[in-house]
């Protein structure tokens, strides 16, 4: 798991400084960055490496809107890892409340020249990293 603080922008907001639906899908994506970067196989990575986490799911979650200004906690789990797939959940804090005001997971396959890859078998140390990482989610 990793926890990361989003400050939340005036532009990502409408008329009434509620944060835009549309922005959550990014601020998720930070959340993953900071999980590949926690498990030492960052984005660059394992762009290096010429494969990727195609996202092919994403189901979100809205409960309590977010408004601008504030500082917003993100909780980013590994939640799922097979050798061609992996998954996350987040939870989404405001104001140190103690349930998320969003929730969400997302679905990923892992992609190298567009086709789909085992990165158990093709890359264990990049399977063995995410799986240190979701062993310790418990």
């Amino acid at each position: 798991m990793v926890e990361i603080n989003i400050d939340v922008r005036y532009p990502d907001c409408d008329q009434m400084a509620v944060v835009h639906h549309a922005v959550y899908p990014i601020w998720y994506e930070m959340g993953r960055m900071a999980i590949f970067e926690k498990c030492g196989f960052n984005y660059t990575a394992t762009k290096k490496l010429g494969i990727d986490p195609a996202m092919v799911h994403l189901e979100m979650n809205y409960g309590k809107p977010v408004r601008f200004p504030q500082t917003v906690t993100l909780k980013t789990y590994c939640s799922l890892l097979q050798g061609k797939k992996i998954g996350f959940k987040y939870e989404l804090f405001q104001n140190r409340d103690s349930e998320p005001s969003a929730t969400a997971e997302s679905f990923h396959i892992w992609v190298k020249d567009g086709a789909s890859v085992n990165i158990e078998t093709d890359f264990p140390e990049v399977f063995s990293a995410y799986k240190k990482e979701l062993d310790s989610n418990g």
